[in-house]
């Protein structure tokens, strides 16, 4: 669950470590560092830019087609599972 979490944090842009940590999910820095690792491995994220003007350039996260189908994915599965059952009568 925490990393569709974390991948849905991407859905409307890009974002850098500093905005994830700094997010309402409040995630900590090993955190952030170990779910980038896995979702770049795992081809969910990729680096959509660089900022190249700063001391430190931030790299900038997007969502893979793939990271995208995994967040339909889950969703589609838990309205399913949340839907209230049906009683035949």
């Amino acid at each position: 669950m925490g990393i569709i979490k974390f991948l849905n944090m991407f859905k409307k842009t890009p974002k850098n470590v500093y905005q994830l940590y700094h997010s309402s999910l409040h995630f900590d820095t090993k955190k952030i560092y170990r779910y980038l690792r896995y979702c770049i491995k795992a081809d969910l994220l990729e680096i959509d830019h660089i900022e190249e003007a700063k001391f430190l350039p931030p790299k900038y996260y997007r969502l893979t087609q793939k990271g995208r189908d995994l967040i339909t994915l889950f969703k589609d599965s838990f309205k399913t599972t949340l839907a209230p059952k049906q009683h035949s009568a």
